[in-house]
């Protein structure tokens, strides 16, 4: 059904030459309406230029921002019918995209259903990415229309503008503040509420923040590919191909450092791609596509050494999403699906359907999948979609708060620890709180909201100083006592520079996995391609399914961050073989240096300037934070050092003291833990969210005890992110591990009830 809209101009800013704001030129406010005119069936058909103002005649001619807003042509068309039929045009132009889509996909049988949650404390999600979208195409073409000339430079300013041409209520998924009253001692699923005073903040289905304003080419939503000599960019494929494929090992971490990485990213960030008509992503993107609001593609060349007559990889682009919950025109943002909080969302859901789905509804307990041979339970078999390629009726694919768990079994491996965790705790909460024995809902949040407690642990005090050096941790989120304190001014928001570019760390990745028995002995080694997206072996009983992984990721080192990516996903990603009987690869490198430039990421250089290095002016400039060699390969590839893209950059980049990347990296990633901790309302450690016995109990529960009670193994070693070590890093018996201490919450004077 249409929507029916009236835009709200609030004023129209006029910048100055020299690019401050020194002039306003304010323009009428309209009184929103729920109803108008039909539209000229010109309009219905597309045809959108024929409701431009008769007295406008766009030529060709380019005028310089912002002295195109001043002309009789801007006040003709910032009029509220005008921008009204604008936007329902473009409007129509996208559902029939979108239904002609679900047309195609279900012809193709991809059911592959992305979880919106449109009836909790927000309505309509799925339609505000949609909306969200639909308002970058006016901006784009009122921009075009009014004939302004515009670049990256001016994204900041531009957004300014539009910003000022608002959506009214009826159209926006934030329009009305949610009721927060049953969220002041817990989370809610979605991350709504966790800010009492903007309470959609860090919620699921919202854009990414940033920090630093965006680089689109046309300043509004035009993926970067101009180099600021004027040149096209060096293609993604190319600037991959430059990157090396023989990882060496570091021996100061091993594989189940890296698996757990990507449980913690994917508990804060999923880059939801563009969905059809029915939530299921679209299917249509190809090397033809031009719509870079809809499909990113990324040219191969013919003589590729691996992708050869592959002409592109093509896929869904990000879904779009409006900035700071502020329904208006502006730059093109994306949208995080995820709750952008470190809250175990990849194990419970950011969706209350997700979330009830993975729930018995009794006791408190999580869904399991049981196995007569297996120690432990398994998550629970997909009842709808299909994760794997090798699920069946009896083995099936698992189910989890996010889609991807089935990555690598490692990484499913993971997500059973957390669900039998969860089971556990419901169980012993229940002995030391007999008041809370049949209470479903008592005993499911305050099991999850121990456990979120013990990941925020592991990942601040155990993850985090290995991944960025202590010395980076403790000054971007240590603090000075045992204790910490929520600040609600500072975001608890996922940064697009993280989710794009630093926190992608897939040159971590190992291709070869170890398994063993619960004594530790070898089984076999498996390749990343045998348990990428795949079942089976998670049902090996001979071999103990995914405990069997898990042990073998104690052992292995993992590879070291530097250029070197491993085949499996640097030429062979998502390998298939098409009807045709062509053979169909990705590229992990190429899809994150394009993907970056989607999100309009700026390159390394302004992030330099933002770390508080000199921004470089040559390519020697760079040695101050990599080898004189690295800096040289990069002049190799890009032809300046702006043009440099940001995962390339800090790729190259020598580490930091103890960790395991370089002072830019570091200091974006730092900056987005930081965030996540005290804009973090619930952060366990935050005053009164435990009490002194409580936090001293989630203290003395260690990484080592959590994995041996959640896994069939006999000793783990001291800190399970590094290799064992006779010296330095021993292994100790799971049977002198020490259970987690309920006897705080058997006087609990915080409770829920």
């Amino acid at each position: 059904m249409r929507v029916l809209i009236v835009f709200s101009v609030l004023c129209v800013f006029i910048l100055a030459i020299n690019g401050q704001f020194n002039q306003a030129q304010q323009m009428p406010s309209f009184q929103q309406s729920s109803s108008f005119s039909r539209m000229p069936n010109s309009m219905e058909n597309g045809q959108s230029n024929q409701f431009i103002p008769q007295n406008i005649n766009n030529n060709g001619f380019r005028i310089p921002y912002p002295q195109c807003l001043s002309t009789d042509i801007a006040g003709s068309l910032l009029t509220p019918s005008t921008l009204q039929s604008l936007f329902e045009t473009k409007l129509q132009q996208e559902e029939r995209k979108l239904a002609n889509e679900r047309v195609r996909n279900t012809g193709l049988n991809n059911n592959d259903i992305m979880d919106f949650d449109a009836a909790q404390l927000r309505v309509g999600t799925h339609n505000g990415a949609l909306v969200a979208r639909v308002a970058t195409k006016v901006s784009q073409e009122l921009v075009a229309i009014l004939g302004c000339e515009t670049n990256a430079t001016i994204t900041q300013y531009l957004d300014h503008f539009l910003k000022r041409i608002h959506l009214p209520g009826n159209t926006c998924v934030f329009a009305a503040n949610p009721d927060c009253s049953n969220f002041i001692n817990h989370r809610s699923i979605t991350g709504v509420c966790n800010n009492l005073q903007r309470p959609y903040e860090g919620s699921a289905q919202t854009a990414y923040s940033r920090l630093l304003p965006a680089a689109y080419d046309d300043g509004l939503s035009k993926p970067r590919s101009q180099s600021v000599l004027g040149e096209p960019l060096p293609s993604c494929r190319q600037i991959s191909l430059s990157m090396g494929s023989k990882p060496v090992f570091d021996t100061s971490y091993n594989n189940f450092f890296v698996a757990y990485g990507q449980f913690i990213m994917h508990d804060i960030i999923l880059s939801l791609p563009v969905t059809d008509s029915g939530s299921t992503p679209i299917s249509s993107c190809s090397c033809e596509s031009q719509d870079s609001d809809m499909c990113t593609v990324v040219d191969v060349a013919p003589n590729d050494p691996f992708m050869a007559g592959q002409q592109c990889m093509a896929t869904p682009a990000t879904a779009q999403a409006f900035s700071d919950q502020v329904c208006s025109l502006g730059v093109k943002e994306q949208m995080n699906a995820n709750s952008h909080y470190i809250d175990l969302s990849v194990t419970y859901g950011s969706t209350r359907l997700t979330a009830h789905g993975l729930r018995t509804g009794t006791n408190g307990f999580l869904k399991t999948a049981k196995r007569p041979w297996s120690k432990f339970d398994l998550p629970p078999g997909q009842r709808e979609g299909k994760s794997c390629v090798d699920g069946t009726d009896s083995e099936r694919c698992f189910a989890g708060g996010d889609s991807r768990l089935m990555e690598n079994l490692i990484l499913t491996g993971i997500q059973a620890q957390w669900v039998r965790a969860h089971n556990i705790f419901t169980v012993e909460l229940a002995k030391a709180r007999p008041d809370w024995k049949n209470d479903d809902f008592l005993l499911y949040e305050e099991a999850k909201r121990i456990l979120v407690a013990v990941h925020q642990r592991i990942t601040y005090d155990d993850w985090l100083p290995i991944l960025i050096g202590k010395e980076a941790a403790n000054r971007f989120t240590g603090d000075n006592g045992v204790t910490s304190r929520y600040d609600p001014s500072m975001p608890g928001v996922v940064f697009n520079e993280a989710a794009a570019a630093a926190l992608r760390l897939h040159t971590l990745v190992r291709d070869l996995f170890t398994r063993c028995t619960p004594k530790g002995e070898l089984i076999d080694q498996v390749w990343l391609r045998d348990v990428n997206a795949k079942c089976k072996l998670a049902y090996d009983a001979k071999n103990n399914g995914v405990d069997s992984l898990l042990c073998g990721s104690l052992f292995d080192y993992g590879f070291a961050g530097d250029t070197n990516y491993v085949q499996d996903i640097h030429h062979r990603l998502f390998e298939s073989v098409n009807r045709q009987g062509e053979i169909r690869r990705n590229d992990i490198v190429a899809i994150n240096i394009c993907r970056a430039r989607e999100h309009g990421i700026p390159g390394y250089n302004a992030f330099r300037e933002l770390c508080g290095l000199p921004r470089a002016s040559q390519f020697q400039d760079f040695t101050d934070t990599m080898s004189f060699e690295n800096a040289a390969k990069l002049k190799m590839i890009y032809k300046h050092p702006e043009d440099v893209d940001l995962f390339i950059g800090i790729n190259h980049e020598n580490h930091v003291p103890g960790g395991l990347v370089g002072p830019v990296s570091a200091c974006i990633i730092g900056t987005q833990f930081r965030h996540l901790k005290y804009g973090d309302r619930h952060f366990y450690k935050h005053e009164g969210q435990f009490t002194p016995a409580q936090l001293d109990a989630i203290n003395r529960y260690s990484n080592q005890c959590f994995f041996c009670h959640t896994t069939d193994i006999e000793k783990v070693q001291a800190n399970p992110f590094q290799p064992p070590n006779d010296q330095t890093n021993p292994l100790g018996l799971c049977s002198q591990c020490p259970i987690f201490d309920f006897k705080p919450w058997r006087v609990d004077s915080r409770t829920m009830s």
